[in-house]
């Protein structure tokens, strides 16, 4: 085991110096962060030279939910310090117009397109479509960022974007908790109770208590800086640390972790000045592309091959019905709504982007954990690869298309 962990560590750190020395490259051409360290991954594993082999660490799957739990907690506080300060009450409509028709939608048709094509029972058709259902903050935001996007594609859509990305993880454990409670609540045992019972004491108090400890953190640090208490070193931490002292104080008292960390981020943010969101941002970013890089590569070693080949075409079906009938129609329909959405362009753009990756491996563990079927992880492996590879090698192509219908729009209107 002091092997392999030596192993392990030299990939991550390894990965992480080569990528960081040709960033800029990657992004010009389009080839994502995700799509190499997932290659990695299935390179190093069973299927490849053999040099990792996640089963002899004890509990795989058990460290894959740790280990996205901790790559999603600083993904979201990294999207909440990208957003401008009051975006999330400016654009309170068409934000919840995203959330509370979209989540929906993407729940229960890739729900149907599960039970459809691959024939499982609803209860398990209905935790897999949860699960998929979140937008991944961190395929999301190397999407929306970087030069080509800046360039490409107009602030309003990346704003939607990355807003609906950081929301709708911690909202997805509703729909993962509800069908899990579908699946295992004992007979005579009330479901709606359960559910109304998670909704106020996990949801609820989460949005509470992240709103309330991200603002007394900027809080502390406004008056930290004012009385010169405080080094650099420890001003440029503090978004890192708030992180993931959120994630780890809400989930010890019994809630929605992922959730509160978003909302004590966009709190956080009301109240530290210009310089030190600019500050926390540069290092947030830099953690979370350190922190997302173990996770893919994780995915990669623990990809279940012969699980992916019994579902034959039945899965390949599964993941083009997904990809494109998941959010596509539903945007499109909701172009010209609101202000963030208002062209069919628009529409047809975010209906596209809406990544399966880290959340959806967070809540496939979480799945498992909690009703340990088999099927779960196998369906939902195969959605995240095929998500990371089509939706992060069509990033670049698909926004430079984006800037061409633009103008060709434009032109005619003239």
């Amino acid at each position: 085991m002091t092997h392999e962990l030596n192993v392990i560590l030299l990939v991550i750190a390894g990965s992480a110096l080569l990528l960081g020395l040709v960033s800029k490259f990657l992004k010009r051409v389009g080839l994502p962060d995700a799509v190499t360290l997932l290659l990695l991954g299935v390179a190093l594993g069973p299927v490849g030279l053999g040099w990792l082999n996640p089963e002899s660490w004890g509990k795989p799957m058990m460290i894959l939910e740790q280990v996205a739990r901790l790559a999603l907690a600083i993904g979201l506080m990294d999207i909440a310090l990208r957003l401008p300060k009051n975006y999330v009450f400016s654009h309170w409509r068409g934000l919840a117009l995203v959330l509370g028709v979209g989540m929906p939608f993407m729940w229960l048709s890739s729900s149907a397109l599960v039970g459809g094509l691959l024939g499982l029972s609803a209860g398990t058709a209905l935790l897999i479509g949860a699960v998929v259902t979140p937008t991944d903050p961190v395929v999301a935001s190397a999407m929306v960022s970087g030069p080509v996007a800046e360039k490409t594609l107009p602030t309003h859509l990346r704003r939607i974007i990355l807003a609906e990305s950081g929301a709708n993880d911690g909202l997805a454990y509703m729909f993962v908790l509800g069908a899990a409670f579908l699946i295992t609540l004992p007979s005579g045992e009330s479901l709606t109770a359960h559910v109304l019972g998670m909704i106020v004491g996990d949801v609820m108090f989460a949005l509470l208590l992240g709103g309330v400890i991200g603002y007394l953190a900027g809080f502390a640090l406004r008056k930290a800086e004012c009385k010169d208490l405080m080094d650099l070193h420890s001003v440029l931490m503090f978004s890192t640390a708030l992180a993931l002292s959120t994630l780890a104080l809400v989930k010890l008292l019994g809630s929605d972790g992922i959730l509160a960390v978003f909302v004590a981020g966009l709190a956080f943010d009301q109240q530290v000045g210009v310089y030190e969101r600019r500050e926390e941002e540069h290092v947030i970013g830099g953690f979370d592309r350190f922190f997302t890089g173990p996770i893919f590569i994780l995915v990669g070693l623990m990809l279940p091959w012969s699980e992916w080949a019994a579902l034959g075409w039945s899965g390949v079906g599964l993941a083009v019905g997904v990809l494109l009938l998941r959010r596509l129609p539903l945007l499109l329909l909701l172009r010209g709504t609101s202000r963030e959405l208002p062209s069919r362009l628009d529409g047809a753009f975010s209906g596209w982007f809406g990544p399966i990756g880290v959340a959806a491996v967070y809540y496939a563990a979480l799945a498992h954990h909690k009703t340990h079927l088999p099927d779960v992880w196998p369906v939902v492996s195969l959605l995240v690869v095929a998500s990371v590879f089509v939706h992060g090698l069509t990033a670049v192509p698909f926004s430079h298309l984006y800037l061409y219908l633009y103008h060709r729009l434009e032109s005619s209107k003239q």
